[in-house]
C-alpha cells in the first residue's frame, strides 16, 4: 500500500525524481482515500486538543490568581522562590492555627489564612518544580 502511495506522490511530483510514470485509476484512489483519511485524522486531533485545551484556564486567569497567591505571601509579583520560602515560612509561623487555640475567633481566622498561604506556597511549588 504505501509503495503504491509513494508512486503517486513521486508521479506527481515528476521533475524531482525525473519520473514519467503514469497512475493507474486504482492507485489514484488509493491516494485520494489515503488524503481524506489524513485529513479526518488532522480534524479528529484538531478537536480533541481543542477540548483538551478548552478546560484549562486562559493565561490571563492564571495571571491573576498567581497575583492573588504573592498578595497572599505579601509578595511583589514576580518574586523568586527563595523569596516565596522566606515570605511563607515568615507568615505561616506568624499565622498558625496553634498560637490562638485560646480565642475561637482568632483560631478559626488563622485557620482560613493558613489554609490560603499553603494553598499559595503549593502552587510556587509547582510553578518553580521545586
Amino acid at each position: 500500500m504505501f509503495d503504491r502511495i509513494f508512486n503517486i506522490l513521486k508521479a506527481e511530483i515528476g521533475d524531482a525524481f525525473q519520473s514519467n510514470e503514469k497512475i493507474s485509476k486504482e492507485d489514484w484512489e488509493l491516494y485520494e482515500q489515503f488524503q481524506k483519511n489524513k485529513k479526518q485524522e488532522e480534524y479528529q486531533n484538531f478537536n480533541q486538543n481543542f477540548d483538551n485545551n478548552s478546560n484549562q484556564q486562559p493565561s490571563w486567569q492564571q495571571q491573576q490568581e498567581e497575583r492573588q497567591y504573592y498578595a497572599a505571601l505579601e509578595l511583589p509579583n514576580g518574586a523568586s522562590f527563595e523569596e516565596v520560602k522566606v515570605a511563607y515560612k515568615k507568615m505561616i509561623k506568624q499565622y498558625h492555627p496553634d498560637r490562638f487555640h485560646n480565642d475561637p475567633e482568632k483560631h478559626k481566622a488563622a485557620v482560613e489564612i493558613s489554609q490560603k498561604l499553603n494553598i499559595a506556597y503549593s502552587y510556587f511549588e509547582k510553578k518553580f518544580g521545586k
